[in-house]
């Protein structure tokens, strides 16, 4: 509960429709933790400049270090692509990430320690990996209007998997601003709450590059990761460096899926890398910062 002292923190988000649901969800989960820690929280989309006492910024379309858009004794960024913003604290929460590009902002909290993902996910159960899988999920982001995800579900459907047709059920999460194609033979997946029940039960996940990825990481899913923009790039590449993930371009995925359905140990392996890389207390520890920053620059307790 917020102390009625204790100033407040403001979080604002792009728009969805324009970038995603990603966006919102880290804001979101980083508000939860501020909150925890007695401070009132307020999270809305980018709209008019704002004055409070704090503000975090995830925006691609606007600076945080923009002053006459946010106004506040402390700034924070969340910011993956490397804009050198003059902010007190940023954070670049991708894997891989470090602190080089970054060199104007005071405080700087960079890399898979500092994902951001729904705290509740550390403690949520997943289904265990069993030798055989009986459900891939795919999930290529809420905006995902080229079809990316749609032309993976579909060469999952279709293939043959040692020779045989494919056993397992495909699931396809189709956005709100993205293709509503669905292929013949995969289901499709439709929420507004978030996709930790889906991932948690999928036997391996297809993802793209964004938050969704974390999520998975963090549940301790077989994963298969696909670069859909840019500024995922470097997130796909660390955690496959790490044996945290596979990488893989579309047109490779489904035949990736194909290898780790094989070889059981290796998803084993996977999901055991993938929790420790990413353990979903990343947001706790960007709270705490931007708690100390706050409480250094307007004596909150």
């Amino acid at each position: 509960m917020a102390a009625p002292d204790q100033p407040e923190v403001v979080f604002v988000h792009d728009a969805e429709q324009e970038a995603g649901l990603g966006h919102r969800r880290r804001v979101e989960a980083l508000a939860t933790e501020v909150q925890r820690r007695g401070f009132p929280i307020r999270v809305q989309p980018i709209d008019a400049p704002v004055h409070a006492a704090a503000i975090v910024v995830d925006s691609y379309r606007t600076r945080a270090d923009d002053r006459t858009r946010y106004d506040a004794a402390v700034v924070g960024a969340i910011d993956d692509l490397e804009r050198d913003l003059a902010v007190d604290v940023v954070i670049d929460p991708s894997p891989g990430a470090n602190t080089d590009a970054h060199r104007r902002a005071e405080v700087v909290l960079a890399g898979a320690d500092y994902a951001i993902v729904d705290p509740a996910l550390a403690g949520r159960a997943s289904d265990p990996i069993i030798d055989d899988v009986t459900r891939v999920l795919v999930t290529t982001g809420a905006a995902d209007r080229a079809g990316v995800g749609v032309r993976i579900a579909r060469a999952l459907a279709t293939a043959s998997f040692a020779n045989e047709p494919c056993a397992f059920e495909v699931r396809l999460v189709v956005g709100p601003w993205g293709s509503q194609v669905v292929p013949p033979g995969v289901t499709p997946v439709r929420v507004t709450t978030g996709l930790a029940e889906e991932l948690a039960r999928a036997g391996v996940v297809v993802t793209a590059g964004g938050v969704t990825l974390l999520e998975s990481l963090v549940l301790g899913r077989p994963t298969v990761c696909v670069v859909v923009a840019e500024n995922q790039r470097r997130a796909a590449e660390a955690v496959a460096a790490a044996g945290a993930a596979v990488g893989a371009v579309p047109e490779s995925a489904a035949s990736e899926v194909a290898a780790l359905i094989a070889v059981p140990q290796r998803r084993r392996d996977l999901a055991t890398r993938a929790h420790e890389v990413v353990d979903g207390r990343g947001a706790a520890r960007v709270a705490d910062a931007i708690v100390a920053a706050l409480t250094a620059r307007c004596g909150g307790s």
